[in-house]
């Protein structure tokens, strides 16, 4: 029988930068590809040199032992990519192997566009689903990333928020009638608005902006943590 192997692009332990759980310890598991392509003349995806390259690794083969460490001292787990949803019969199989591993239950966080339905096992695995659905300022073609169904599904798991990269108040009321028409029911607890920028300069420049309209519209805001402290950087 064949070793089942995972696409990973990076492993690295650093704190969650965006959403609900900002600030936490966690181990990030970035994998291969994603099946949007997000650039458009206010932002580009800030990870998709990183995503767009993988190397194929057994389930054993994923972390050093210091994650290993990491996760036994109750690091979250985030499985980001590109979209990992992409390889999910293979992540419901990684987690399950880990589970076994670590000493305590894990907290796993998934980091989504919301535009692949999650099968049953993944729904149950979850802790924590993290959607970033994508506007029309991510350059994307709407039936590409508007998939109504699994949001609602998404919008129905125990624990999860809808996290938008805005740059202005265009960008809010489409996120607002993006899940009015998506039918998604779910609270302002659960919905974040995060301002676009790749940088500390960038997001400088609209931060202010995008906290005013979070508080106007009654929604979270989510700031870039790991960009405020380490500025343009992947694997931290």
């Amino acid at each position: 029988m064949n070793e089942i192997k995972l696409n990973v692009a990076e492993v690295f332990s650093s704190i969650q930068g965006e959403g609900r759980t900002t600030g936490t310890p966690s181990v990030f598991l970035r994998l291969a590809n994603c099946n949007l392509l997000c650039k458009s003349k206010d932002w580009i995806c800030d990870s998709i040199e990183v995503w767009q390259k993988g190397e194929l690794k057994g389930f054993d083969e994923v972390f050093t032992i210091s994650q290993i460490a990491d996760l036994n001292s109750g690091a979250h787990l985030v499985i980001t990519g590109g979209e990992p949803l992409l390889q999910q019969r293979k992540i419901v199989d990684f987690i399950k192997h880990w589970q076994s591993r670590i000493l305590r239950k894990i907290f796993i966080e998934i980091e989504t566009n919301g535009t692949i339905m999650p099968n049953e096992e993944m729904l149950e695995l979850v802790s924590q689903w993290n959607c970033s659905p994508k506007l029309a300022n991510s350059g994307e073609k709407k039936q590409r990333r508007f998939k109504p169904k699994v949001l609602r599904v998404i919008s129905k798991t125990r624990n999860h928020f809808f996290k938008f990269v805005i740059n202005n108040r265009e960008d809010v009321l489409d996120a607002i009638l993006f899940l009015q028409e998506a039918k998604v029911i779910t609270t302002k607890k659960n919905i974040y608005l995060m301002p676009a920028g790749e940088t500390r300069e960038e997001l400088s420049l609209i931060r202010n902006n995008v906290v005013d309209l979070a508080i106007l519209h009654g929604f979270q805001y989510s700031d870039r943590l790991h960009i405020v402290i380490w500025n343009k950087k992947t694997g931290v």
